[in-house]
C-alpha cells in the first residue's frame, strides 16, 4: 500500500515525495527456522529475510514439502541491485564483521536460498534494473529446457532504507511529485517507488503438482547505442523482443488477449512502449487489445517489477477478476492508440478470461524482455464426499498457526485438490515445527487437535487379543491396495498349508462365524498384519528402545488356551513364517503368546 507513513526514513529534510509502496513488518524473521545464527541474523539484509520467507511459501503453495526437494538440480535465479540497508551497515559500522559482509553480499540474494533449501543448480543475481526480475525469470526457463537444472525458483525482492536513493530518483524526474503512478494518463509525470518481494517456483510440466499456467516462451534483448541516452527506451528494440517471442513458439500476436505493460507512467516510456504494443498486437485484430499496468495500483518496485506483473496476472485468473489500472482519467495525447480504439486500458475492474497473456518489462538501462503465458484453465472443483472419515494433517511453529490452518481446511474439505495437496505436503515432517495438529472430517465430532511435539515419545504397536472381532470388519480397509494386498497374501499362506479360507470369513457378515475360537483368532491376526502393512507404506513405523519390541500382541485366553484346536497353532505358525521378513511383527510366535 501506498502511503506516507511507511516509516522506513525521515524525508521532511529532502526535497521529494513522502509517498512510498511499504511492505509490513520486514523487521520480523523466524531465524531458528531457516537455521540462521544469532549473529547473522542481527545483520541479515532485510531483503534476504523476505526472499527465505516467501521462497518457503512458493515451493509449499507448489504442492511440494521442501524436505522433498533437498539436494535437487534445482536452480535459483534472483533479482537484485544495490542494498540500501548494506549502505546503512557500512556507513555505521568500522569494525571488522563477516557477518554483515555475508548479510549484505549481492551473491548471498541467491546464493543462501541455494545453501537453506539444499538446492544444487545454477545460482545467481541478475540485475539490469527494473527488468531484472523478468530477465531472472527468462533465464530460469531457458536454464530448465535445456538441462542446465530440473527445476527453478524465481525470486526478487525491493526494499527502501536510505532517502538518498529516492532523492536521487526523484532529480532523474523518474518518481512523481504527488507520489502516484498515473500510467498512460495525459497527467503521467513518473511513479511511485514500492516495495515487494516474490517468488515463484518453476518445473516441468509433468512434474508440477499444482499449475497456475505454461510458459510458452521468452526473450530478451538491449536497445544497444541510442542518440538520446542510456535511459531513453527504444520502440524499435522492444517491438523487436516482442516479435521475436511470438515467431519462435509460433503462436500469433492476435491469439493475445491481454498484454500486462510494463507500465511506468513516465513521459517518455509510456509513449513508446505501447506504439512497440500496438505495432506487433492490433494490426489485424477485431476490437481493442486490453491493457494495464500493475504499477498504477502498487507503485513501482523497480527490480521485482517483472514478477509482479507476473503475479497479478495469475491472481487474476485465479480469482477470474482483474483490478482496474488506478488514476487512468485522460488518456495520454502522445499514444495515438489509446484515441483510436486499438487499445483499450484495463480502468475498471472487470472479468477475466484471458487465454494467452503477455507480460513486457523493461530497465532503464536498455534490457528488454517479454514473456508469453498461456492460463491455466479455471476449473470449479466439484464437491467430493470422501467415502470414508479423512484426516487432515498441519504442523506450524505456533498453535494459533494450526488452528488457524486447520479451521480452514475445515470449510474447504471438500475440495478434492485442496485435500491431495494437503496430505501430499504433510506425508514429510517439517523438522522445526514443534505444533502438530488434526481433524477428522466427515466424522461424527470434528473437533481439532492440536499439542506440541514431544521428541521424546516412541511409536508402539500394540494389538488386541480376542474381543476386538466383528463380521465385516475389514470391509472399510479393503479399498486400500495396501492392506487388501496384504490380506491376499495371508489368505493365500493359509489357504496352501491349511485349507483355511480367511477371504470368505472376512466377506461373510454373519456374527455367528465368529463364536468359532479358530475364526476369531485367526481373523484378527490377518487384519492385524494387513494393518501394519497399511501403516509403514504411508510411513508410520514402530519405534522402542533398544532390546524391546516394540509391537506387543495381548491375549486374554487364561486357561482356554489348552482347548486351542490344533489348526490354530498351525495357522499362527505359519503367520510367524509369512511375515518373518516383514521385520518381525511379533515378538515371539503367535502359538507361543497364546
Amino acid at each position: 500500500m501506498c502511503t506516507d507513513a511507511h516509516g522506513r526514513f525521515n524525508v521532511e529534510e529532502f526535497d521529494m515525495p513522502t509517498r512510498l509502496g511499504a511492505l509490513k513488518q520486514v523487521d520480523k524473521f523466524d531465524a531458528e527456522f531457516f537455521s540462521v545464527h544469532g549473529k547473522q541474523s542481527d545483520v541479515l539484509d532485510p531483503r534476504l529475510r523476505n526472499l527465505l520467507e516467501v521462497t518457503y511459501e512458493a515451493i509449499v503453495d507448489a504442492g511440494v514439502n521442501p524436505a522433498t526437494i533437498k539436494g535437487s538440480n534445482t536452480g535459483v535465479f534472483v533479482a537484485g541491485s544495490d542494498s540500501e540497508a548494506g549502505f546503512i551497515w557500512k556507513r555505521c559500522n568500522t569494525k571488522p564483521n563477516s557477518y554483515g559482509v555475508l548479510g549484505n553480499a549481492l551473491s548471498m540474494m541467491s546464493n543462501r536460498l541455494s545453501f537453506t533449501f539444499g538446492f544444487t543448480g545454477p545460482s545467481y543475481v541478475v540485475d539490469t534494473a527494473c527488468s531484472g526480475s523478468t530477465v531472472a525469470f527468462q533465464q530460469a526457463l531457458h536454464s530448465i529446457r535445456t538441462g542446465l537444472c530440473d527445476a527453478a525458483v524465481v525470486a526478487g525482492v525491493q526494499t527502501h532504507h536510505d532517502p538518498i536513493s529516492s532523492y536521487m530518483f526523484y532529480h532523474l524526474e523518474m518518481t512523481s511529485k504527488d507520489g502516484k503512478s498515473k500510467v498512460f494518463d495525459a497527467s503521467a509525470d513518473g511513479y511511485v517507488r514500492a516495495e515487494a518481494a516474490v517468488s515463484l517456483y518453476l518445473c516441468k510440466k509433468q512434474h508440477a503438482k499444482r499449475s497456475y499456467c505454461s510458459i510458452i516462451h521468452a526473450a530478451t534483448n538491449n536497445d544497444g547505442y541510442k542518440e538520446q541516452g542510456i535511459t531513453f527506451p527504444s520502440e524499435a528494440q522492444q517491438e523487436q523482443v516482442i516479435r521475436r517471442v511470438y515467431d519462435e513458439c509460433g503462436i500469433s500476436p492476435l491469439q493475445v488477449d491481454y498484454i500486462e505493460a510494463h507500465g511506468t507512467g513516465t513521459k517518455v516510456g509510456d509513449p513508446e512502449e505501447i506504439a512497440a504494443v500496438s505495432k506487433v498486437f492490433c494490426e489485424g485484430r477485431k476490437g481493442p487489445l486490453l491493457v494495464g499496468s500493475v504499477k498504477s495500483n502498487m507503485g513501482h518496485p523497480e527490480t521485482v517489477a517483472g514478477l509482479c506483473a507476473i503475479s497479478k496476472v495469475l491472481l487474476s485468473n485465479t480469482k477470474g477478476i482483474i483490478p482496474a489500472n488506478l488514476h487512468y482519467n485522460t488518456p495520454n495525447p502522445d499514444i495515438p492508440s489509446l484515441h483510436d480504439g486499438r487499445i483499450q486500458v484495463c480502468d475498471k475492474t472487470q472479468p477475466f478470461n484471458a487465454t494467452y497473456v503477455g507480460v513486457s518489462s523493461m530497465g532503464f538501462g536498455g534490457t528488454n524482455v517479454h514473456v508469453l503465458l498461456k492460463m491455466t484453465p479455471r476449473e470449479e472443483q466439484p464437491l467430493w464426499t470422501p467415502p470414508t472419515p479423512i484426516i487432515i494433517l498441519c504442523s506450524g511453529r505456533t498453535q494459533e498457526a494450526v488452528q488457524t490452518f486447520l479451521e480452514k481446511a475445515l470449510v474447504h474439505h471438500q475440495n478434492h485438490h485442496y485435500v491431495s495437496l494437503l496430505h501430499e505436503i504433510s506425508k514429510h515432517e517439517t523438522l522445526k515445527h514443534p505444533f502438530r495438529g488434526f481433524v477428522v472430517v466427515e466424522s461424527e465430532k470434528q473437533e481439532i487437535q492440536v499439542e506440541q511435539r514431544d521428541t521424546n515419545r516412541s511409536n508402539w504397536f500394540i494389538f488386541t487379543g480376542l474381543g476386538s472381532q466383528w463380521a465385516g470388519m475389514s470391509k472399510d480397509l479393503v479399498k486400500y491396495d495396501v492392506f487388501r494386498a496384504s490380506v491376499h497374501r495371508s489368505a493365500e499362506t493359509l489357504l496352501k498349508n491349511t485349507k483355511f479360507d480367511i477371504l470368505s470369513l472376512l466377506e461373510c457378515g454373519d456374527p455367528t462365524k465368529f463364536e468359532d475360537f479358530k475364526n476369531s483368532v485367526v481373523s484378527i491376526t490377518t487384519i492385524q498384519i494387513a494393518l501394519v502393512d497399511l501403516l509403514e507404506s504411508i510411513g508410520i513405523r514402530p519405534e522402542a528402545p533398544r532390546g524391546i519390541s516394540p509391537i506387543i500382541k495381548t491375549s486374554f485366553l487364561g486357561k482356554r488356551a489348552q482347548n486351542i484346536p490344533s489348526i490354530c497353532s498351525r495357522t499362527s505358525m505359519h503367520f510367524w513364517r509369512a511375515t518373518k521378513s516383514r521385520k518381525k511383527l511379533f515378538s515371539l510366535p503367535l502359538a507361543t503368546c497364546i
